[in-house]
């Protein structure tokens, strides 16, 4: 009879599954409200593949859903919430400490991996390893339901199998990013006062052996279908919980959440190192699938891990007012992950390319480093409305009234957290000083960068911490990072002699509040944190190259030489583009034209964009000179030393080190387009929709008539002739095959084809409307007037084909090996 009943359950929850997302979670809610304890023990782990498709099989779409998808977007928000019925089956099944699942090994990142197979090991991991009796070694993790979620959840973020997803969706506000803000928020509460719900004891991450359980797995479950979560344990919890008061009730699920989150979203080995497909191919026990790898985390990758940074800031800062348990766990969370994400940043950073895209990894750089930014004071994470999941910039109660800079309470995180704000920082100067300053977003990040180093009193702590570093003069580059097999700062000026810091008592910064006097510097103890934390993060050959030098950097004079150049540039960008618009819309029929015609303009920027330009670089000059206590007298210096550099006569046009930014826009004008015409990006003057029905249109006709087509094209006769004129030529095209490691480039060769692509330009719909618009004047009809112009088209080609003297028939690939067919080029 249980049997039968099981089956039951077994096959209603696989019809469920697959209906649509809307009515799934709601037939799930009440088909896992009427099931018994075993039930849902088998079935949790195949609902848990089925959300997040692990080994890359059909999900259900947790970062491919938006908000702009209604419904949907709820029901599955709701069906995930912390306290919605997932979580209450996950809390019903933790009432029986014996139910643990595996979790595979390969799903690891390999930091993970190495913590585990080391014999020092990891506390956290420690209790959940199941080694294998025979081999002695370790299979797989052991897990208690909730952590066997959290596993998963972490690891879809990185799963590659789902980062083709992640990088298609323009929305960033996706299913999983609302759940993300929820679980960070949930789970490290910042209010004292805020209980983690259902309150559940500890009984260690495997079960304790003779631990009693208040279930036993033929019992029917009722709770699923309460209100709250909170209830399920209210009546019988009293008399079986024998650990009720252990110190770990409050904190065990926001340690797993914190660990799980941070190791596997900061250890992500598309970050930290290369791996090849097969890696992963054959981690699986199935028919090998095609993994499309991207090279890079995608944008929602970014946001969220800024949204937890935030969220771990104050999260920290909340252990100043809180006497709980959970003040522990809060005093280690922020030491807990600096080393990673020291490393973490680094790699991304030396990885990133040159382009707008890189401002998310920049703001999340400039969100760790700024944990004043993010106080716990006033209970600041007041989110009252649940479904909106404020990413963003955390919203506290009188937020505008506080001064967020540093003060002397921020100096041990300064202290600790140096090589983040140096080193870091002195990475991005080269490769600010080979961008091109002039677009708009990247002056915009140059100046997020400089407002946030020139905020009072951040300079100063940092010069004052930098002093207590032991500068090795021969060697300042960072040459030994251990991830890199080479440098990732520029050491071409790494024979310049470096002076020791020296105060400029006459020099008044313009943005910069004077230290209290009465600070207390600890030079010894900060001297002893800082070797320790270089050791840490960089290994013992690490050899520090201090950032506020007297006289400054050659890479920061070349920086401030850049920005000068720039501003000019931008300043006669934007006069031109000024004349040119005035040009065009002159006069009377300028003005009409400019009411009623959109600006179609191959510039990616408007005006005013590159209005904000000048002003951007101006202060960011204005902060840079102010950090360093650069005067306008050093910047000429420095200035005449570099133009005397550059008029020797070493040619250094060919090395890419010296990639100016004229150099890349001059390379920019020579850009030329490899690929198939038809698949060229929709411009901004042609229809969509259009575009697309018409390619649809002609790839089915060139599928279906291709070898008639190919006929066509190269017969002698008329019909050839003829033919050729409706008829695109035969080309050869270049594209890069993403599904390989390398992105290689590949040759194709396109025979003769058919194309609507010149129809889709609202030029042409232009004219044929206006066309129809004369025709309905003169009493035509429609179909008429479309018939017309056909037979006008097909006459005007009919007169083209004609033969002329000379005539060669040209095509762009070699005429050898296509269908056994031999011809001459020249007919």
């Amino acid at each position: 009879m249980f049997s039968k009943d099981f089956d039951n359950f077994m096959t209603n929850v696989h019809q469920a599954l697959n209906n649509p997302i809307r009515t799934r979670c709601a037939e799930l809610t009440v088909l896992l409200d009427r099931a018994s304890l075993l039930e849902l023990h088998n079935f949790f782990p195949i609902l848990i593949e089925n959300i997040f498709g692990p080994q890359g099989t059909i999900s259900w779409g947790l970062r491919s859903i938006t908000d702009g998808c209604g419904e949907d977007f709820r029901q599955l928000h709701h069906f995930l919430s912390p306290c919605g019925p997932l979580f209450r089956l996950i809390y019903i099944l933790l009432k029986d400490p014996n139910i643990k699942y595996e979790f595979p090994l390969v799903y690891l990142p390999a930091k993970i991996k190495e913590f585990l197979d080391s014999s020092a090991g990891n506390p956290f991991y420690s209790e959940l390893v199941n080694i294998n009796t025979q081999t002695k070694k370790i299979t797989s993790l052991l897990l208690n339901p909730f952590d066997y979620y959290f596993f998963h959840f972490a690891y879809h973020l990185i799963n590659p199998w789902q980062q083709r997803v992640g990088s298609t969706v323009t929305s960033w506000n996706t299913v999983y990013y609302s759940l993300c803000c929820d679980y960070i928020i949930y789970f490290l509460p910042t209010d004292p006062a805020a209980k983690i719900l259902p309150e559940i004891y500890y009984n260690g991450k495997n079960p304790l052996k003779g631990s009693p359980s208040n279930t036993t797995r033929g019992t029917s479950s009722r709770i699923l279908g309460q209100s709250s979560p909170a209830s399920t344990y209210s009546k019988d919890d009293k008399t079986s919980n024998l650990h009720s008061n252990h110190p770990r009730n409050e904190i065990w699920r926001s340690e797993t959440v914190l660990t799980v989150l941070t190791d596997i979203w900061l250890y992500n080995d598309l970050v930290h190192q290369a791996i090849t497909t097969n890696d992963i191919n054959d981690s699986f026990n199935q028919t090998p699938m095609r993994l499309h790898y991207n090279e890079l985390p995608t944008g929602e990758y970014m946001r969220i891990v800024r949204v937890f940074m935030k969220q771990l800031h104050a999260f920290s800062d909340s252990a100043k007012c809180d006497d709980t348990y959970l003040c522990e766990l809060k005093k280690i969370a922020i030491p807990m992950i600096q080393g990673k994400f020291y490393v973490f940043i680094r790699n991304l950073i030396h990885r990133w390319p040159l382009d707008g895209s890189f401002r998310l990894v920049l703001e999340l750089w400039l969100t760790f480093i700024q944990p004043w930014r993010y106080p716990a004071t006033n209970l600041i994470k007041q989110l009252v409305q649940p479904d909106n999941n404020q990413d963003a910039d955390d919203v506290a109660l009188g937020m505008e009234k506080q001064q967020l800079n540093p003060t002397t309470n921020n100096l041990n995180f300064i202290v600790e957290n140096l090589l983040c704000y140096v080193v870091v920082f002195e990475q991005l100067l080269p490769r600010f000083c080979r961008i091109d300053l002039v677009s708009p977003k990247i002056s915009l990040m140059l100046y997020r960068i400089t407002k946030v180093f020139g905020q009072p009193n951040l300079a100063n702590f940092l010069r004052k911490v930098e002093e207590c570093v032991e500068t090795h003069h021969s060697s300042p580059s960072h040459k030994n990072f251990s991830v890199w097999n080479h440098d990732l700062t520029s050491n071409k000026w790494s024979n310049q002699p470096i002076s020791p810091i020296r105060s400029d008592d006459n020099f008044v910064p313009r943005n910069m509040s004077p230290i209290n006097s009465t600070i207390a510097y600890s030079d010894k103890k900060w001297s002893k944190i800082l070797r320790q934390k270089i050791y840490e993060f960089e290994g013992p050959h690490f050899c520090y190259k201090p950032l506020f030098t007297y006289p400054p950097t050659h890479e920061v004079i070349e920086l401030l030489i850049q920005i000068r150049k720039s501003i000019k540039q931008a300043q006669e960008l934007i006069r031109l583009k000024e004349e040119e618009e005035k040009v065009l819309y002159s006069g009377f029929w300028g003005s009409i034209k400019y009411f009623f015609q959109t600006p179609v303009s191959t510039d990616e920027f408007t005006l005013d964009d590159r209005r904000k330009v000048p002003i951007y670089l101006e202060v960011a000059l204005n902060n840079l000179k102010d950090i360093f206590r650069i005067t306008d007298e050093v910047l000429e210096e420095g200035q005449d030393t570099e133009s005397n550099t550059n008029g020797n006569s070493f040619d250094v046009g060919a090395d890419l080190r010296f990639l100016t930014p004229e150099k890349v826009r001059s390379r920019l004008k020579k850009i030329k387009y490899d690929g198939d015409p038809d698949l060229l990006p929709i411009r901004g003057d042609e229809s969509t929709f259009l575009v697309r029905i018409l390619y649809q249109l002609a790839t089915k006709l060139n599928e279906n008539f291709g070898s008639t087509f190919y006929q066509l094209y190269h017969n002698r006769n008329y019909s050839g002739r003829l033919a050729r004129q409706f008829l695109l030529p035969p080309m050869t095209v270049y594209k890069y095959d993403k599904s390989i490691i390398g992105s290689p480039r590949v040759t194709e060769h396109l025979p003769p084809r058919i194309s609507f692509r010149r129809y889709c330009s609202y030029k042409f719909l232009s004219y044929l409307c206006f066309g129809a618009f004369v025709a309905w004047l003169f009493h035509y009809r429609l179909d008429v007037y479309l018939l017309s112009i056909f037979f006008i088209y097909v006459l005007f080609k009919m007169l083209k084909a004609i033969p002329r003297h000379g005539f060669a028939l040209r095509h762009g690939y070699p005429t050898e090996g296509f269908g056994n067919i031999s011809f001459n080029d020249s007919f």
